[in-house]
């Protein structure tokens, strides 16, 4: 079975897009808009400057990944970019354990892998994409200046 780019990314219908990213806000290097919402539950986002961004919600990080909407057009007819940022082998995987997609929904990890989640397929589940975002922002928000293996003893979600 073929995978296709729609089967990679959800459609922003019904998304609030201006408000997405807002409990991201910390880690933003300029003020960001998403463009493209990945079905494992990352965003690509562009700044006021046209560079565009991955907000990875597993490392907490936003890092850039073109200087301007042209250059990442191109990259997403790149298989090796597609490979490494949509995970198409994993989404293939979740699929044939029974998991899909509903309209605004995102593969998510029942408990992030940041508080000690498992990465496998038991730990995964389908969640509204805008909850999604905004826990992994919250969570990392959080944690970000914690030593590696520390002790977390309290997260807040609002």
């Amino acid at each position: 079975m073929p995978i296709t780019m729609n089967d990679l990314t959800i459609s922003p219908e019904g998304v609030d897009m201006n408000s997405l990213l807002s409990d991201w806000s910390w880690a933003m290097p300029e003020p960001l808009r998403p463009v493209l919402l990945t079905a494992m539950g990352d965003a690509f986002a562009q700044g006021e400057s046209g560079s565009v961004y991955f907000v990875d919600m597993v490392e907490g990080t936003i890092n850039p990944v073109a200087d301007d909407g042209a250059s990442f057009q191109s990259l997403l007819s790149d298989k090796q970019f597609v490979t490494n940022y949509m995970f198409p082998s994993r989404i293939v995987q979740l699929r044939n354990a029974g998991k899909t997609l509903d309209s605004q929904q995102v593969y998510s990890h029942k408990q992030p892998l940041v508080l000690g989640g498992d990465d496998d397929t038991d730990n995964v589940e389908t969640v509204d994409v805008s909850v999604h975002v905004s826990i992994h922002g919250q969570i990392h928000r959080q944690v970000k200046d914690l030593p590696d293996g520390a002790s977390i003893d309290n997260i807040k979600i609002e």
